[in-house]
């Protein structure tokens, strides 16, 4: 590792979190020729338990970032639920649309690589955003290993568990017996293939999600209530697969090739998404049951929404940031009404046999639902006359910009934090 050195330069933004949303964010703001500084608590390629589905609206954003291709993934045309002895299968959206399926540790790497790749911003891995700093009642920047980290402007994208937010004092009770989520890998027998689908498998107090991954592999997901998981995630895995024939026929012979991970405290949502001089993204601000498996198609459309309006909040304070989170609850609003419905309806199994029976029944009824939960009508932001960076300004981001993190040389005092 790189001997530590002081970075005396301010930037322009200082993200904390280099997950989606935070490396989004700084590519995109460094291709308008802003000064970013990229922080995160771990060193990329990272595993993270995550449901590695990438909804339409996501992969609309990885189009217009030019990294749709280098992300790769399978192609998911169809979403399934399958439950109570029914199945009830909808396309994603007109023909063409489609959702991904990629590893985590793919698509944070790519999204890493980009970012760090692009002039103007500096990435520093293995670095702990402990807090913000203040002046005046305005945030100034973050504090990183004990030192403060000046910025025109703060954005708290470090997930679930942000300190960002639990420093800005945002932080909101959590709820006491909140769903609990797990997933695992496996690579498929020879001859065995899931097909172009993301399945959802409905039972009683549970529901498995199954997205086929590139090379054969199958990403499966658990979600269900604490007592769901009494008896280990491998026993609750085993017996809930075997309650779904289907996928008790498509598992067998697979092999298991990465151990149960998981979280619980799923859905979260701050008191506030912003406050002067920082604003939270991504799972910082707001998190729903991953049920409906928007979470990295959120962080990527509310990462281009921002940066579209950034050099705004520089230029003209923090009313650009109100009129933003409001932008964002519009965006997001009616994915989190069908995700409150359908986890309040999953929980009944009454209700969850009926709802089956109503979009086996209703195939245009589920083709809407789907669309929303995709994301499908979700536009991208009307973009500003991006300003063309002065001499000076491309100059400054060439010596900022930090190809590597062996050859960085402005690494703060770092240290690794556990997920």
């Amino acid at each position: 590792m790189a001997d530590a050195v002081a970075v005396t330069n301010a930037a322009d933004v200082a993200i904390a979190g280099a997950g989606p949303a935070g490396a989004t964010l700084a590519l995109l703001l460094g291709r308008a020729g802003l000064r970013v500084d990229l922080y995160d608590a771990h060193r990329f390629p990272r595993e993270k338990p995550c449901g590695e589905g990438i909804l339409p609206a996501g992969v609309a954003v990885l189009e217009r970032l030019g990294l749709r291709e280098e992300v790769g993934g399978r192609v998911l045309r169809t979403l399934c639920y399958e439950g109570f002895g029914l199945t009830a299968t909808s396309p994603f959206g007109p023909p063409g649309t489609f959702a991904l399926a990629q590893r985590r540790r793919r698509l944070d790497q790519v999204l890493v690589d980009a970012a760090r790749a692009t002039p103007g911003v500096r990435l520093f891995e293995e670095s702990m955003v402990e807090g913000v700093e203040r002046r005046a009642g305005r945030v100034t920047g973050l504090r990183v290993g004990g030192q403060a980290r000046p910025a025109g402007l703060v954005v708290g994208a470090d997930g679930l568990a942000s300190r960002v937010r639990r420093s800005l004092e945002l932080e909101r009770p959590s709820p006491r017996a909140g769903r609990v989520g797990a997933r695992m890998h496996f690579r498929l027998a020879p001859g065995r293939d899931a097909g172009d689908r993301l399945t959802i498998y409905v039972g009683r107090g549970h529901e498995l999600y199954a997205a086929p991954l590139p090379e054969g592999e199958l990403l499966l997901a658990g979600l269900s209530g604490p007592g769901g998981w009494a008896d280990g995630a491998r026993t609750a895995f085993a017996r809930w697969i075997a309650e779904a024939p289907s996928l008790s026929a498509l598992l067998d012979g697979a092999e298991p090739i990465s151990p149960p991970a998981g979280r619980n405290g799923l859905a979260r949502r701050a008191r506030a998404g912003w406050v002067p001089g920082a604003v939270l993204l991504g799972d910082a601000a707001a998190s729903t049951d991953p049920l409906t498996a928007g979470g990295i198609s959120h962080a990527l459309v509310t990462a281009e929404h921002l940066a579209a309006v950034v050099p705004d909040v520089l230029a003209n304070g923090d009313g650009v940031l109100a009129r933003f989170d409001r932008e964002r609850r519009r965006l997001l609003r009616a994915h989190d009404w069908l995700t409150a419905g359908l986890v309040a309806i999953v929980g009944r199994p009454v209700l969850a046999h009926a709802a089956m029976r109503l979009m086996r029944g209703a195939p245009r009824l589920m083709r809407r639902l789907v669309e929303v939960g995709g994301g499908v009508a979700i536009q991208p932001p009307i973009q500003p006359p991006w300003p063309a960076p002065s001499a000076a300004a491309a100059s400054s981001s060439e010596a900022l910009a930090i190809s590597s993190a062996t050859d960085q040389k402005a690494i703060l005092p770092q240290r690794a934090e556990s997920p």
